[in-house]
């Protein structure tokens, strides 16, 4: 899994620096609510039911310089943007940066490319925004919830059966 690291303006992923100069980093956490509407009254009732996978979002400046002009910049930054993975999906990166790890933030998935030029400059704003991405925990939901085989409780009550007694039973005789 590559990953997405942030350093003194600089972004890389993996050994790739991306390229531009990183302005800011801002991430965003909302609630989910189930709305249900009343009767006879305006308005819905809100209630609370976890929480929404963040927002994080990232400006770039792309400039012109000796090495490259910012279109050059865009087109390599607009390829980082479209790599997938091996099954074609958008790649998951994991994080290296404070402000997301005190977020508890340990893996994004990119979820917007914005580009933007005016008339007076030679330079591209860039607007990068990704999203949490939390892999569900399949292996443990679906061991959780498996039921046992009657082959397998079988086994288990003849195991139970076989069992020698625990030695630091308590065995206490009558007279």
């Amino acid at each position: 899994m590559t990953i997405l690291t942030f350093e003194d303006g600089v972004v890389k992923l993996g050994d790739a620096e991306f390229p531009g100069i990183l302005r800011s980093l801002s991430v965003s956490g909302y609630v989910r609510f189930d709305e249900q509407e009343v009767d006879n009254a305006s308005g819905t009732v809100k209630t609370p039911l976890g929480f929404e996978d963040a927002d994080i979002f990232m400006s770039f400046v792309l400039l012109t310089d000796e090495e490259s002009d910012c279109y050059e910049k865009l087109e390599k930054a607009s390829a980082i943007f479209r790599e997938v993975d091996d099954k074609a999906n958008p790649k998951v990166f994991s994080v290296a940066n404070r402000h997301l790890l005190a977020r508890g933030i340990r893996q994004v998935v990119f979820s917007r490319f914005q580009s933007s030029e005016n008339d007076r400059m030679d330079e591209i704003h860039l607007s990068l925004g990704f999203v949490e991405h939390n892999p569900p925990i399949v292996k443990t939901e679906k061991e959780q919830a498996k039921s046992p085989t009657p082959t397998e409780l079988a086994e288990q009550a003849e195991n139970k059966a076989q069992a020698a007694p625990e030695e630091d039973s308590l065995i206490i005789e009558l007279d």
